[in-house]
C-alpha cells in the first residue's frame, strides 16, 4: 500500500480505479474489525451523509466507517497509513457530491453481484449499499424528519429502505429476499437517490444563502450614523437609510 499525507489541496481529486481498489482491500483487510463497512456499504453510507439538508462534518461520520464501537477503529500501521486512507474516503465523499451535483440522474452508486447456486446468473444486489444508507441516515435521522413527514420523501426512499432498513414489517419483508426481487429493488436505488438529492435541494440552497448572508455581515464594516450612506445618495447614514422611515 502506498503511503501518503493528508494534502487539502488534494481532496477535489477523484479517485483513480487503483485507488478505489485499495481503498476497497482496505476495508476487508485484518487490520479492520469485522463491523467496518464494505466498499458498497461505505458508498451508501457516505451517500447518505452527501445528499442530506446539512454539511456534515467528517468528524462526526467517520467514526461510524469502522463500526459502532470504538474498538472497531483501524489498528493503522503507520500515521502516514492512516492519513492516505483517510484521505481516500474524503476523496470519495467529494467525488459522490460532485457526481451529484453535476448530474443525480446519473449517479452510479457501487453494488455487488449475487449468485443462487451454480447458476452462471448475476443478480445485481444493492443491500450492502442500502444497509450503509440507512446507518448513515441513522446517524443524521432528526435532520431528516421533513422527508419523513412528506409523502413524496417517503416514497423516494422506499426502495432503500426495503433493501436496508432492520425494522420492517411482515408485509415489507415479503417483497424482498429473493434475487430476482433484491435486483429490482436496486435498480430503482439510482432514481431514489436522485428523487432524494432534490427533494433537499432547496433546503441546502436556504442553508448557503443564510450563510453567505452572515458571512457578509460579519465582513462588512460597520457604516457610523454620520457617515456617507452606501447608497449613494450623498447623505448622511442617519439622515438616509439609517432613518426607520427611509426606504430605498
Amino acid at each position: 500500500m502506498s503511503k501518503s499525507k493528508l494534502d487539502p489541496a488534494d481532496l477535489a481529486t477523484p479517485l483513480s480505479e487503483k485507488e478505489f481498489d485499495e481503498l476497497d482491500e482496505f476495508l476487508i483487510s485484518d487490520l479492520t474489525s469485522e463491523e467496518t463497512l464494505t466498499i458498497e456499504g461505505l458508498d451508501g453510507y457516505l451517500t447518505a451523509m452527501a445528499i442530506g439538508p446539512n454539511t456534515v462534518p467528517p468528524s462526526y461520520w467517520l467514526p461510524g466507517v469502522w463500526g459502532p464501537s470504538e474498538n472497531d477503529a483501524p489498528a493503522f500501521e503507520t500515521m502516514d497509513q492512516a492519513q492516505h486512507i483517510l484521505g481516500l474516503i474524503l476523496r470519495n465523499m467529494n467525488g459522490i457530491i460532485a457526481s451529484l451535483e453535476n448530474d443525480p440522474d446519473g449517479f452510479e452508486p457501487v453494488f455487488g453481484f449475487s449468485r443462487v447456486d451454480d447458476s452462471e446468473r448475476e443478480y445485481i444486489d444493492g443491500e450492502a449499499w442500502a444497509v450503509g444508507f440507512m446507518q448513515g441516515l441513522a446517524l443524521v435521522r432528526a435532520d431528516w424528519q421533513v422527508l419523513f413527514d412528506s409523502e413524496q420523501g417517503r416514497e423516494s426512499l422506499g426502495p432503500i429502505r426495503l433493501m436496508g432498513a432492520l425494522d420492517l414489517t411482515r408485509e415489507e419483508e415479503s417483497l424482498i429476499g429473493t434475487p430476482q426481487q433484491d435486483e429490482a429493488l436496486t435498480k430503482q436505488i439510482p432514481a431514489s437517490v436522485a428523487a432524494i438529492y432534490r427533494f433537499w435541494l432547496p433546503y441546502r440552497q436556504a442553508i448557503q444563502e443564510r450563510t453567505l448572508a452572515a458571512t457578509i455581515q460579519r465582513t462588512e464594516p460597520k457604516v457610523g450614523r454620520n457617515d456617507p450612506c452606501p447608497c449613494g445618495s450623498g447623505k448622511k447614514f442617519k439622515k438616509c437609510c439609517g432613518a426607520a422611515s427611509t426606504l430605498h
